[in-house]
């Protein structure tokens, strides 16, 4: 029986971080020593599609993906497809990566800066209802390792034990050392809730033989700051979130809890999951 490959899908609009994404794909792929493929999808607009040159038709992006598809197959020798759709980037990516049951969605993003500030929330939107994990990054990923040092908080939520599965499985699967964060509180009830979360982790981290720390939030800190500093501190190679599947507007325009980790500025990898839409 033949194995069905793994798949990547990288949101493709010929820009250096999109190729940052493609790296992360090639890498992960020849760690995992699975059969790999890896599609380039580009959504198209109606009147043409905007890339980093400019207003561009359909028959020049289809040149211009085909082009970058031969340019990376002959440098980094993987299977390569491309797609080119129509529709809303919102839906388009998430939709087509479930119909190909894609194992991971691999996104650039330029962070928050200057013009680009609503990034993060732009990536949130896509991510959002999303049943496939997305992993959002911003530079190429390290020559030397892949997510050896891997950093998630744990709080007081019952959601925390799909959160550690997750952690657990990726955690096996590449070799990786997890680095639990936990919030300060001065209730008792959030802090047996914590404590429990906590005792499911090292019990699932235990007996899969997974490597792992405990650290404690500082007192009067953003706790996202703080997830992001330890992650600093670490080196670490990614940050793993669930994130809400129902965002409304003012998350977009105002910033969830989630968009500060998925664009921050130390441009620290982020694999982001939907609570409740995937079995792990």
């Amino acid at each position: 029986m033949e194995t069905k490959p793994q798949t990547f899908v990288i949101p493709w609009d010929f820009t250096h971080v999109a190729e940052n994404a493609f790296k992360y794909a090639v890498k992960l792929s020849k760690v995992s020593n699975e059969p790999s493929q890896i599609d380039l999808v580009h959504v198209l607009h109606s009147g043409g599609s905007p890339t980093k040159s400019g207003k561009t038709s359909e028959e020049q992006v289809q040149e211009m993906i085909q082009a970058d598809k031969q340019r990376l197959s002959t440098a980094y020798s993987v299977e390569i497809n491309t797609k080119l759709l129509e529709g809303s980037l919102f839906d388009v990516i998430t939709d087509y990566a479930s119909e190909v049951h894609a194992n991971m969605v691999i996104m650039g993003t330029h962070g928050i800066k200057g013009v680009q500030k609503l990034t993060g929330s732009w990536a949130l939107k896509v991510i959002a209802g999303s049943d496939v994990p997305f992993l959002v990054v911003q530079d190429e990923p390290a020559k030397d390792r892949i997510f050896s040092q891997l950093v998630m908080s744990i709080d007081f939520r019952d959601e925390e034990k799909e959160k550690i599965l997750w952690a657990s499985r990726m955690a096996k699967q590449y070799g990786s050392k997890i680095h639990v964060i936990v919030p300060n509180s001065f209730d008792s009830g959030v802090k047996k809730k914590i404590s429990n979360n906590l005792a499911f982790a090292k019990k699932q981290f235990e007996n899969v033989g997974i490597s792992w720390e405990q650290h404690n939030a500082a007192k009067g800190k953003s706790f996202q700051e703080e997830i992001v500093n330890l992650a600093v501190d670490l080196e670490a190679d990614l940050i793993l979130i669930m994130t809400a599947p129902n965002l409304d507007f003012t998350d977009y325009v105002f910033g969830a809890q989630e968009q500060y980790i998925i664009a921050n500025r130390s441009k620290i990898p982020v694999m982001c999951i939907n609570f409740g839409t995937i079995n792990p």
